[in-house]
């Protein structure tokens, strides 16, 4: 009987599935922006602040949770009088939502180094589910991850009031990760 307790246990741990691995960022070779477009200008911009939790394992990425915390009082976008106005309430309100947060619920692999994180993005109480594309490249024990989704600002009751129609700014905005980490 003892036997088969331990070829029962054995088995179970050789076809449970993977376990995801935790991953440290480094947050110096990382970064969140975004492009937007003002007029028939393109602007760039960025977050400053942010925390990303990765627990990924690439042979089975369907084990794997992202989840992304980012400051968004740290937004910077150019100039001076579009970061004036982005904190305010007709924009990102930061002192009453200081913080938007992305939760994976599924990663899958979808080719060679490609993988797709979905899962819900919360800006200003709103939560909207997301598709990430990303790749996810590793030399030595650095990996480093990088895509782009397309939101619409105003699927967020981001830019309302005078700023809800595209006269002054376009609604699409292009978000872009280049996150460098290796496993704990």
């Amino acid at each position: 009987m003892r036997y088969l307790a331990f070829y029962l246990t054995a088995l179970s741990i050789l076809v449970s599935p993977a376990l995801a691995k935790p991953w440290l960022i480094d947050k110096a070779h990382s970064q969140i922006t975004f492009t937007g477009m003002q007029g028939s200008t393109a602007f760039n911009g960025n977050f400053k602040n942010f925390d990303v939790q990765i627990d990924l394992d690439e042979a089975h990425p369907e084990s794997g949770k992202i989840t992304a915390t980012i400051d968004i009082a740290s937004i910077t976008a150019g100039s001076a009088e579009r970061d004036s106005y982005l904190p305010q309430p007709d924009w990102f309100d930061t002192k009453k939502f200081p913080q938007a947060v992305f939760a994976s619920s599924a990663i899958t692999k979808t080719g060679k180094h490609a993988y797709e994180a979905r899962g819900n993005l919360t800006i200003k109480g709103v939560s909207q589910p997301v598709s990430l594309p990303f790749t996810l490249l590793t030399d030595g024990d650095h990996s480093r991850a990088q895509g782009t989704v397309a939101l619409t600002r105003t699927d967020y009751k981001v830019g309302t009031g005078d700023w809800a129609k595209e006269d002054y700014v376009k609604h699409k905005v292009d978000v872009s990760i280049d996150l460098s980490a290796k496993p704990q």
